[in-house]
């Protein structure tokens, strides 16, 4: 019970935050701030490694469903030529 306080608390703060900085991030931005800069520096970092993670991702993905959609025929060309 106390794990799924922690939680649920870890992620209301977290989405609360998110918000947060989503509709103060532009004003925030145009003062200066400092900690929309380091948000900015860090997301400049994380992005083109969350991409190539999504993208090595969806390449698995394409070659499964691939390998899947070619099984499934190699079945049926054997059941018909039964």
């Amino acid at each position: 019970m106390l794990t799924t306080l922690l939680v649920t608390f870890v992620l209301t703060v977290g989405l609360a935050a998110a918000v947060l900085l989503t509709v103060a991030a532009p004003a925030m931005r145009r003062r200066g701030s400092r900690l929309i800069a380091r948000v900015d520096a860090w997301a400049g970092r994380a992005l083109p490694v969350v991409r190539h993670h999504r993208d090595r991702a969806a390449a698995q993905l394409a070659a499964r469903l691939e390998a899947q959609h070619r099984s499934r025929g190699e079945g049926r060309r054997a059941a018909r030529a039964r």
